[in-house]
């Protein structure tokens, strides 16, 4: 008669137990693993230009003044920190700012597996085991070569405080020090931009009309949010005001004319289509065919995240990150919910949970790697265009100072922040310029006369010539696509554009061509000129 009682046997049965648990802590380390390939270059370069912008500010210049950019003083308050500490460590603040940005990730998500741990019932385990994979997975792996720009920023800082919006609204006992942090940590993100601002809206609107207008009132998450909103508005009036009087007016004269896309366009683009088109779906199930506080907050926060990127009107990927990632969590949201309530309501055994969070991560992996190539600018970094240019840079320059005239940032964004290099002028490129002529009317000159420039076009003419003549950059360097549409069956030209400036075309004199280089004619400074 054969033995019941088989060590061997009940060795195996307990490793077999143990695969589901394996399975989902290999998901999850694969996820909390993926952020050290950010760590090579590139970085993004819109990143890059923020960490350039806010070196020169903590340098003693002038922001809005020596280094002109529409983003909002918050912004450049927030990248001044990792500039700071690289300034103090000798590190590269692009480093900096991803070892920054991981913290800040570790710390969010600790934050949220801390408030699901007392919000969710016990029993439901697959809410337990997928929403943190979930989570981590849209903090750190999806963004992708969008890392680190300012919407990833607002996710990682605002998910604590929409768990806690959730809790709120269920009634569970959340201290108060809880809801102001994560307030706070939720303000920094929506102050970046305004466009962000309706995402705390449309939550706060619904947590009052389930709790009441005095409940909710009295509850101190919002003013939290409110106080950082209402602080950064302060600090620009009193600290930099020219946020008001320069950046803004450029802004409103160029920067809607640049790359602007009509509404119908945007709701069929590749980037804003798919959110526009499943979150009201998902919207449906959170709202009428289930009772989850959650998935209707993340639901309203993804329409707060779609609007932003509808208002941001450019139908750029990064702007549609924020709706994206909301319409996936809020999927995961509703699949947890069913799953606890109707396929394994009550169930003891968490295994078939992590074993079904840790398949449905691997599918989302999957998918995204069928749609997106992981660390795709890192891969192609060698022999790319910007380490071509780089090359060249390190071999001619004779100073710290360079000026390029080209309408996009890319590539002496990063070249700038790796080579440690400032721009001789005040604005990262040249789309105020493509803004001022974004259309070409019948009969109309390919260059307007000084004299009839608007008030914004001549601040930036007179401003590049006058800078170039006074600081006499090593190297310039002239994009031949100017990204402007052809006008009179002309090309346009910023060489000869800036060159109707008598400074400008005085100190050009100076220079001689140094090389082509794909699209880029490279300019040096004569080795005889101090």
């Amino acid at each position: 008669m054969m033995n019941q009682f088989d060590p061997t046997t009940e060795a195996l049965q307990r490793r077999g137990r143990d695969w589901p648990r394996l399975l989902h802590l290999l998901v999850l380390a694969v996820c909390t693993a993926w952020i050290a390939g950010y760590f090579f270059p590139p970085i993004n370069h819109d990143t890059a230009v923020l960490l350039y912008i806010s070196k020169v500010w903590l340098e003693g210049g002038r922001l809005y003044v020596d280094a002109i950019d529409i983003n909002t003083p918050l912004v450049f308050v927030i990248h001044l920190l990792p500039e700071a500490i690289a300034k103090v460590t000798g590190l590269p603040g692009t480093t900096v700012l991803v070892a920054l940005l991981g913290l800040g990730i570790a710390a969010s998500f600790v934050t949220c597996r801390m408030v699901l741990a007392a919000s969710l019932d016990p029993a439901h385990a697959t809410a337990d085991a997928l929403l943190p994979l979930l989570l981590l997975f849209l903090l750190i792996v999806y963004p992708n070569n969008m890392f680190a720009q300012r919407e990833h920023m607002m996710l990682v800082l605002c998910m604590p405080y929409l768990l806690v919006a959730s809790g709120r609204t269920d009634g569970e006992t959340l201290s108060n020090r809880l809801k102001i942090v994560t307030g706070l940590m939720a303000g920094f993100g929506f102050a970046m931009k305004p466009y962000f601002l309706g995402i705390p809206l449309f939550v706060e609107l619904y947590v009052a009309s389930q709790l009441g207008l005095r409940r909710s009132l009295s509850d101190p998450a919002p003013w939290a949010v409110f106080a950082i909103c209402v602080a950064h508005a302060l600090f620009a009036v009193i600290v930099t005001p020219e946020y008001f009087t320069v950046a803004l007016p450029l802004a409103r004269s160029f920067y809607s004319e640049v790359s602007e896309w009509s509404m119908l366009d945007l709701a069929l683009s590749a980037n804003l289509g798919p959110p526009t088109a499943i979150l009201p779906l998902l919207g449906i199930a959170a709202f009428l065919a289930m009772r989850s506080n959650l998935a209707r907050i993340i639901c309203l926060a993804g329409i707060g995240g779609l609007l932003s990127g509808y208002a941001q009107g450019k139908g750029w990927p990064y702007h549609a990150l924020p709706g994206q990632a909301f319409t996936l969590l809020l999927a995961g949201v509703i699949i947890a919910h069913v799953m606890d309530h109707v396929v394994w309501p009550k169930r003891g055994d968490s295994r078939p949970a992590k074993l079904f969070a840790a398949a449905l991560m691997l599918l989302i992996f999957y998918q995204e790697g069928l749609h997106s190539r992981p660390f795709f600018k890192q891969l192609e970094y060698q022999g790319s265009e910007l380490q071509r240019l780089m090359h060249v840079v390190k071999q001619e320059r004779r100073n710290d100072r360079i000026l390029v005239l080209s309408p996009g940032i890319y590539p002496h964004f990063p070249l700038l922040n790796y080579l440690n290099m400032r721009m001789t002028m005040r604005f990262e490129s040249m789309w105020m310029v493509q803004g001022a002529y974004a259309d070409c009317e019948e009969l109309a000159p390919l260059y307007n006369p000084p004299e009839k420039m608007s008030k914004a076009e001549a601040f930036v003419f007179r401003s590049v010539a006058e800078d170039f003549y006074k600081k006499k950059p090593s190297l310039l360097v002239v994009d031949n696509v100017p990204g402007i549409p052809r006008c009179q069956g002309e090309s346009f030209d910023y060489l000869e554009y800036f060159s109707r400036n008598p400074l400008f075309a005085k100190r050009f004199e100076d220079y001689e061509k140094a090389l082509d280089l794909g699209r880029y004619t490279i300019y040096r400074r004569r080795e005889d000129l101090k």
